[in-house]
């Protein structure tokens, strides 16, 4: 039970942090691209250590611009949140649950 309350628990965590990547890629393409890039400083290891983090949210939001013109890809952004936002709340209600059976 311990482990899959920290799996949950963990993937909520990473997918609330997409989610507000998300929202900063929502504001500004240029924000998002400059924020990755800072944390990651252009170093193969850190794309890998940051990929639960933000890698999610970047390759999606990478590929709706370079798909769509800005505002819809803006539109299928706020969709995307949304779903992410969902998923993260379940995530933390089952880590909830399975804290609870311990």
């Amino acid at each position: 039970m311990q482990i899959l309350a920290v799996s949950f628990g963990s993937l909520g965590a990473f997918i609330l942090f997409n989610f507000f990547f998300a929202l900063i890629y929502i504001l500004s393409r240029s924000a998002g691209n400059g924020l990755y890039r800072w944390v990651t400083h252009d170093l193969d290891f850190l794309e890998i250590i940051f990929a639960p983090l933000f890698g999610l949210t970047q390759w999606a939001a990478s590929s709706l611009y370079e798909r769509f013109n800005w505002f819809i890809a803006r539109v299928f952004l706020i969709f995307y949140a949304i779903t992410i936002l969902i998923l993260s709340i379940l995530c933390f209600s089952l880590f909830g649950y399975f804290t609870d059976r311990m």
